[in-house]
């Protein structure tokens, strides 16, 4: 089957290209491109038909399995919804309520339809298996959300989310082939093919020349939902499943920036939902680190908790230990990205009253 996963990772990344490059002219006269300005530094006009091309080309690849559309409906009907909510934000900027509001729905989709939810956490405590009970649906919801959410927020440099959800389709492929899930592996690889092909016009190197090309919302958010799905699906099987705290170390980096970020926006009385450069990549290059070098970084990074979280997990480390160490790494980015942070903005502030009370003259004091 391996064989056969390869060639159709291929074909996907062939279509995933191809549609690229068609689709290039298209998105100048449909106006489905980002524009610098403000947060955004980028130079020119860059179509944002990555996600299209994605999309189109993870199907496409698998309409010679149909098996794999019949025994994942609602995943695909959940995927091909926030795909055309993508498309309609990528061309006239949709606020943030109706996006969040079909992202619900997807969400639901997977839940209630595609009875994929998270019943049980592990044994988090070293005392028993947490079942979540009522709360399944609720905290799945949540969770998937959430990292749709993630992916986007991440997406603020070339080759950034695109490299990040590659690395994690690579380990959950290894997970799903590893517990015997052969449907899952099969979309799993074919989707990384996808994203691959999409890479190579987004990834800053000499090759794509000047066929540059942003995922936008639809690639996103299709990307998000895929991996939040297959995250709940390989830790909740009845039989052979991953423990569920080894997926935070896959999607642990993600999840540590979104949480970061929301915990700055709402310090500074801001909605979570607004956007910034405060994200990991934005404070790595102010603090000298160029593009490149803080890609590498960061998908260097997501490659080594991956792996930490699978070792532990294959060498039959305890669920307990493999959560609390999650947690500790969590409070060390927490120190580093956060803290930093707060410490700045207290500075900041006493030195502007230190100049306003030197700059007053003995009258006014």
């Amino acid at each position: 089957m391996l064989p056969t996963y390869f060639a159709q990772a291929v074909f996907a990344a062939f279509i995933s290209a191809l549609l690229i490059l068609m689709l290039r002219r298209p998105a100048l006269r449909w106006n489905m491109v980002d524009h610098p300005g403000g947060r955004k530094r980028h130079s020119g006009v860059v179509p944002v038909t990555g996600g299209i091309a994605i999309t189109g080309g993870f199907v496409a690849a698998l309409l010679v399995s149909l098996s794999a559309f019949a025994n994942y409906p609602a995943f695909f009907a959940g995927l091909l919804l926030l795909a055309l909510i993508g498309v309609l934000d990528d061309v006239g900027e949709l606020s943030a309520g109706p996006k969040l509001v079909f992202q619900l729905i997807a969400a639901v989709l997977m839940t209630s339809w595609g009875n994929n939810f998270l019943v049980n956490l592990g044994d988090l405590f070293a005392t028993n298996p947490i079942n979540t009970r009522n709360w399944a649906i609720p905290l799945t919801v949540f969770a998937t959300l959430a990292v749709v959410n993630a992916v986007n927020m991440l997406d603020g440099l070339d080759g950034l989310a695109g490299s990040l959800v590659l690395v994690m389709l690579l380990f959950l492929f290894g997970f799903a082939w590893s517990v015997g899930d052969a449907n899952a592996a099969k979309i799993l690889a074919v989707l990384g093919g996808a994203v691959a092909g999409f890479l190579f016009f987004n990834l800053p190197w000499p090759l794509r020349g000047q066929h540059r090309t942003f995922m936008g919302d639809t690639g996103s958010m299709v990307l998000g939902y895929a991996i939040a799905w297959f995250s709940v699906e390989l830790t909740q099987r009845p039989v052979s499943f991953v423990p569920p705290p080894v997926m935070l170390w896959v999607v642990g980096l993600m999840l540590m920036d979104v949480f970061t970020v929301t915990v700055r926006r709402l310090a500074r009385r801001r909605s979570p939902m607004a956007p910034d450069r405060d994200h990991i990549h934005h404070m790595l290059m102010r603090r000298g680190w160029s593009p490149r070098m803080t890609l590498a970084l960061l998908v260097g990074a997501n490659v080594v908790l991956a792996s930490i979280g699978t070792v532990m997990w294959r060498a039959g480390v305890l669920d307990c230990w493999i959560f609390a160490s999650f947690l500790g790494v969590c409070v060390v980015y927490f120190a580093t990205f956060f803290m930093p942070f707060r410490l700045y903005r207290l500075r900041a502030r006493a030195s502007e009253q230190s100049e306003y009370v030197s700059g007053m003259d003995n009258d006014e004091r």
